[in-house]
């Protein structure tokens, strides 16, 4: 692989921008995907959504003043306070992966100071490529808008200049966008050049850390912890930039994005009290928040963000409806806040959101016979029924729909697992038949880019209801084969925020060892969980009872104290690291 390094900053910066020349990809080997060549060619947006259609409202004004973004300013040449003002906005909002509030702020801007350049290459940067999706398609109004920052810039300032010269990299004539590879290199090393060149600006800054990570989204460590050749720099430039500038909210969006897959999240907790606090009125902001919090076992915590940033978003909706926001809200705010409620162990309080989740999934109305993300929320209330222990509802559930085969096989997990509490094997290996049988489906090996393939989830989950089972039959030491295989198999998953699969094998195996009378084994078990699962109460619930088996009290009583605090919220209280 051919870097191409450049030095950015003078002595007391040291910043190297690394640009692999190579495509952005996951190779087999690395992730451990059979099918690695095969991808979902439709836009997998996670939390944002590329820039809508921008209309004007009736007295011809593309956005109001929007409350809550923060205090960022970065000057243009404009004489104009309100085409500042709305320029401000637009960058805001950029930063905070809200495109179409970005782009009508950028359009206002233009209506105040129409030959302005600056207010053009704001809207060509909204309508750029962005982190949260992987397949971008360049919209049609793009040339017209580069033409016109082009056509005024000869009176833009020598730095405005230069950031025209970026974002000129940026686009094609080709609307295909065949070359979009290409182009978003040219557009980072643009960037860098522009670093150099004005080394004290923490806006260029960032535009050059947004731009690299949008060439490897979702790509920064590899599954054993070990940073990608890329992610250290981009670290570096967003903790000195927080340094002297606290607050700014690129630096502390992008850096949560940077560390959360790592073994040391911790690392951005401030990063995301700080969000939270200085940009309440930017939904995604707001939710940023939880993506540090469920990383670090706050999880109540990520409850509570989250349903502000539903909040704020409907506020914001309600502030801009000529802009038609709430068509495309995205589900992802709900994802993460379930998973956060089931684990901090909310049955009756988490109850609500498990089925808003569904409802809000089954609103969008998609084709869930074609789209197993959709299906994956549609379970939620499934899977948080394991989680939380709820069997007689899991069996009292219908099946879903035949053709929603992602569904199915984690229906026929929760059913089987709920068997086996009841005693009931017989019923519980025709489940485990049913999820085996559907795993050669199509749908579920095709990988949803840049994450993993449905059938990775399958896998883990066989093995787990594989390995009760023969714990059950009295198999033992098969099961512990069965439960380290699914282990396995989990490990080879690429970070996702909810996570893929949500409840972490290594709780099954370690409470099977645990029963086994194998504390040692167990403890060594939900040790390493808490590395990948850091504040998890589950394993340390597993590591509070594996140290008191051992007799080494003081060491359990600590653990005992850190899984007391993170079930602090919960009303179905676990009594061993998985529901039995």
């Amino acid at each position: 692989m051919k870097n191409i390094v450049f030095s950015l900053w003078p002595v007391g910066l040291a910043l190297t921008a690394t640009l692999a020349v190579v495509k952005f990809q996951f190779s087999q080997k690395t992730v451990g995907i059979e099918n690695a060549n095969r991808i979902e060619t439709n836009d997998v947006a996670i939390c944002a959504s590329s820039a809508g259609t921008i209309t004007a409202d009736e007295d011809g004004k593309f956005i109001s003043v929007l409350p809550g973004w923060g205090n960022l300013h970065y000057k243009i040449s404009s004489a104009n306070d309100s085409a500042q003002f709305y320029f401000n906005q637009g960058l805001s909002f950029y930063y905070g992966y809200h495109f179409t509030e970005s782009l009508a702020s950028f359009k206002e801007a233009s209506r105040f100071d129409p030959s302005n350049a600056m207010v053009y290459w704001g809207q060509a940067l909204a309508m750029g490529p962005f982190y949260n999706t992987y397949v971008y398609k360049m919209r049609k109004e793009v040339p017209a808008v580069v033409a016109s920052m082009k056509l005024y810039s000869s009176t833009a300032t020598a730095k405005e200049k230069v950031l025209i010269e970026a974002i000129d990299q940026r686009y094609s004539n080709d609307l295909t966008n065949a070359d979009r590879q290409k182009l978003n290199r040219d557009y980072a090393l643009a960037l860098a050049a522009a670093s150099k060149k004005f080394p004290d600006d923490h806006d260029i800054k960032a535009l050059y850390v947004d731009a690299v990570m949008l060439e490897h989204k979702w790509d920064f460590w590899s599954n054993d912890g070990v940073a990608r050749p890329w992610t250290q720099e981009l670290i570096s430039v967003c903790e000195a930039g927080l340094k002297t500038d606290a607050n700014h909210p690129a630096f502390l969006h992008y850096y949560i994005h940077l560390v959360e897959a790592s073994r040391t999240p911790q690392r951005a907790l401030s990063a995301a009290d700080a969000l939270k606090d200085n940009l309440p009125g930017v939904p995604h902001m707001v939710h940023m928040s939880s993506h540090m919090y469920q990383r670090n076992g706050l999880y109540a915590k990520g409850v509570k963000v989250n349903e502000d940033a539903s909040a704020v978003s409907n506020s914001v909706d309600s502030r801009a409806p000529q802009l038609n926001l709430g068509k495309n809200k995205s589900i992802h705010y709900y994802a993460v806040q379930s998973y956060c409620a089931m684990t901090a162990g909310m049955d009756t309080k988490g109850a609500p959101l498990y089925d808003r989740a569904r409802e809000r999934q089954v609103a969008m109305a998609p084709a869930f016979e074609k789209d197993a993300y959709a299906q994956f929320i549609y379970m939620i209330p499934v899977t948080a029924a394991v989680r939380l222990g709820k069997w007689d509802a899991i069996l009292g559930a219908p099946q879903p729909n035949p053709s929603w085969k992602y569904a199915l096989a984690l229906d026929n997990f929760a059913k089987g697992v709920a068997h086996i509490h009841a005693k009931n094997i017989p019923e519980a290996k025709k489940c485990l038949a049913a999820l085996n049988a559907v795993l050669g489906d199509s749908l579920l090996g095709v990988r949803l880019m840049p994450f993993n393939s449905p059938v990775q989830s399958c896998r883990v989950a066989s093995g787990i209801l594989n390995g009760q089972l023969l714990y059950a039959e009295g198999k033992t030491q098969a099961s512990i084969v069965a439960f380290t295989k699914a282990v396995a198999e989990e490990d080879q998953m690429i970070y996702r925020e909810p996570h893929d699969w949500m409840i972490p094998a290594r709780q099954y195996l370690g409470t099977y060892l645990l029963k086994m009378n194998k504390p040692a084994e167990a403890a060594k078990i939900f040790q390493e969980d808490l590395i990948a699962n850091p504040g998890n109460g589950w394993s340390l619930l597993g590591m509070q009872q594996s140290l008191e088996a051992q007799k080494k009290t003081k060491e359990a009583a600590d653990y005992r104290q850190k899984a007391t605090k993170a079930f602090e919220a919960a009303d179905a209280l676990p009594t061993t690291p998985v529901f039995l």
